[in-house]
């Protein structure tokens, strides 16, 4: 007789377990933010402006620019922080600054492009450019600031959730605990071990006040370490949903894609001195796939994770450096054999001062002398006018959205 309802129960179990399974299978079926990353490796590009322009959706549309990641943080806002209404105590969102968020998702979904948000700040983490050029590492340090981010993302994925243009929440823009330390480069294992601590209490908290009122909109998580390859050796995969990216930013090798630094010195393919050893490295299209691989490929096979979860979230360089060109063509090859959806930084970019380094439909030309005497309305004429579509650098990036 015991034995009797012993397998009844267990009948019952198995019928249960077997009902959730097609439940879940059923559900991700249906879901079409999910299958929108599972379906096509997509490209896309960053828009972190002031505003964005009736110019950029037209543009990005006849591009076919697959989706923009757009950090809305540079938004003019009455309040300190845009949207969080103040980093240093959130109470709520802001209601005006929300309203400004839907006319760009309900433009985006006119001009058939769709939408990553990402935050650059959070309670407790102000974005460094608005805070003086001082990193705020409180929300790594404190469990307020955590809760408060935690709050913030609550309530602005309940407001966003039955927005369609958006395809993801991106929760935190790179990411940098690592600034705790002394040697943000340091290999210390117990510094390693910190670190992957801290995301991993970031990252889990942060999902679960999302997943409690969106259960769809998949969650894209970036490395440590300013969303560093290397940092990937270090990440803890979720595991308890599928529903999750995990994005890289690629500027290496840096000496070479920022402008500061490599001021001429170096061109790609070629050597490039390497910013801890010293030692000047070879870096060609050979050397990017070896770097990667040991790097991601190596973490996502480890960790049995789909290609489609794999997002180079940033990647770019000066438009000036020598062989950008084909350093980009390079990239792309590699993310599009490997099957990781991509975005390039920027797409017109409105920085403070005029900074057009990225504005990869300039190409590579000089601007005039008198550019930065100019105010700002006559410089963005005078930009207007630079603009070529087709040129070698923008036509590697106008064929890759084209292939997707």
């Amino acid at each position: 007789m015991k034995n009797y309802y012993f397998f009844k129960i267990l009948k019952l179990f198995i019928f249960t377990l077997n009902i959730l399974l097609l439940f879940n299978v059923s559900h991700a079926a249906t879901n079409p933010k999910i299958k929108y990353w599972q379906k096509n490796t997509h490209s896309g590009a960053n828009i972190f402006n002031r505003e964005i322009t009736p110019d950029i959706y037209t543009a990005a549309e006849s591009y076919n620019i697959n989706f923009f990641r757009i950090a809305f943080d540079k938004f003019p806002t009455e309040s300190r922080d845009f949207l969080i209404g103040d980093a240093d105590d959130y109470t709520g969102l802001n209601k005006k600054d929300l309203i400004r968020v839907k006319k760009v998702l309900n433009k985006c979904s006119e001009h058939n492009i769709k939408v990553i948000i990402t935050m650059l700040s959070l309670p407790g983490s102000r974005w460094k450019q608005l805070n003086n050029s001082k990193d705020d590492l409180r929300i790594w340090q404190e469990d307020t600031y955590l809760e408060q981010a935690a709050k913030f993302w609550h309530d602005l994925a309940l407001e966003l959730k039955d927005q369609p243009a958006i395809v993801a929440y991106n929760i935190l823009n790179e990411p940098h605990p690592e600034k705790l330390f002394s040697n943000l480069n340091s290999n210390d294992e117990s510094n390693q071990k910190q670190i992957t601590a801290s995301m991993d209490k970031f990252n889990q908290t942060i999902i679960t006040a999302i997943r409690q009122v969106d259960k769809e909109t998949p969650i894209i998580i970036d490395a440590s370490d300013y969303a560093s390859p290397v940092a990937f050796n270090y990440l803890n995969p979720i595991n308890d949903e599928k529903n999750i990216l995990y994005a890289f930013h690629m500027y290496e090798p840096f000496a070479y894609t920022n402008k500061v630094i490599n001021n001429g010195r170096y061109s790609y393919p070629g050597k490039v001195r390497d910013a801890i050893t010293g030692e000047r490295l070879l870096w060609n299209k050979k050397n990017l796939d070896k770097y990667l691989a040991q790097s991601i490929s190596k973490w996502q096979k480890k960790n049995n994770i789909d290609s489609w979860q794999i997002i180079a979230e940033e990647f770019g360089g000066d438009r000036q450096s020598k062989g950008i060109q084909q350093y980009f063509a390079d990239l792309l090859d590699i993310f599009n054999k490997k099957s990781w959806h991509n975005a390039v930084y920027s797409f017109r970019e409105d920085s403070i001062g005029g900074w057009v380094g990225m504005n990869y439909e300039l190409g590579d030309k000089k601007l005039p002398t008198t550019y930065w005497d100019m105010t700002p309305e006559e410089q963005k004429k005078a930009i207007s006018k630079l603009i070529n579509p087709n040129n070698p650098i923008f036509k590697v990036l106008k064929q890759q959205w084209l292939l997707k």
